[in-house]
């Protein structure tokens, strides 16, 4: 009895062990889960909305993730100003409007007008590459649906530079930098541009120049006509009246 009595203690004192560490190891568990997913709330931001360039993290800029928003209103200097959206929309966060710009392009004022036409009120996919004071430089892409029911993706920086209303902002990009493909896009669509003559070195400049000699022109003969004017009516005034005058 005795000899019995020794192994149910043992036994009982084993089992108090387990479940202590099975408590212990629970606890463990539910706290390394708990600070894994205080990490990842931080590092993916799902309840944040970006208002403005330093909202963004670092991080997104270096690891070029992408987010959505919709393009409010461009404006004159071709700031792209997007509500964006977050992962998970909390109910009583302010909207705000994050300045944004396309990346290594230079638009111009056709530009501006083609794009208040195309994205204006749209959803974009938008990639910040780099943060500045007063705005983020992105890549942008609009999705669309076709007649025929197909999704086209359209790269706003590469299609304003292909069709002559944007410039190639020069950089130095190496094989080996994020963006290279981007900008590879870019210089493709800029030779494409000057292949098929089109944009502002090609009809908007040429226009320019064309009307300010024109304007130049009419500016000589209207000085010639007045001259003359008042050749004739000088001469056709009598001496007195003249002297008189």
């Amino acid at each position: 009895m005795a000899h019995k009595t020794t192994e149910k203690s043992l036994f009982k004192k084993f089992s108090d062990i387990m479940e202590q560490n099975t408590k212990g190891v629970q606890i463990g568990c539910y706290s390394v889960a708990f600070i894994g997913l205080t990490f990842a709330l931080r590092r993916v931001r799902p309840f944040s909305r970006f208002k403005k360039p330093s909202d963004i993290p670092n991080h997104f800029i270096k690891e070029r993730r992408e987010l959505i928003g919709t393009v409010e209103r461009v404006e004159p200097n071709g700031i792209l100003l997007i509500n964006h959206k977050p992962l998970i929309a909390l109910p009583g966060i302010k909207e705000g409007k994050l300045p944004t710009k396309i990346a290594n392009v230079d638009i111009g004022a056709h530009g501006v007008s083609w794009l208040q036409i195309l994205v204006a009120g749209n959803e974009v996919k938008f990639t910040p590459i780099a943060k500045r004071d007063q705005f983020v430089e992105c890549q942008f892409k609009l999705h669309q649906t076709t007649h025929d029911k197909k999704e086209r993706v359209i790269d706003l920086g590469v299609s304003l530079v292909a069709i002559g209303f944007g410039n190639l902002i020069e950089s130095p990009i190496g094989k080996k930098d994020k963006d290279y493909r981007y900008y590879t896009q870019l210089m493709y669509a800029r030779e494409s541009a000057l292949r098929k003559k089109m944009g502002y070195r090609y009809y908007i400049k040429p226009t320019k120049l064309i009307l300010a000699m024109i304007s130049r022109q009419i500016s000589i003969a209207t000085n010639l006509l007045m001259q003359r004017f008042f050749k004739t009516t000088s001469a056709k005034l009598p001496t007195k009246a003249i002297a008189a005058a």
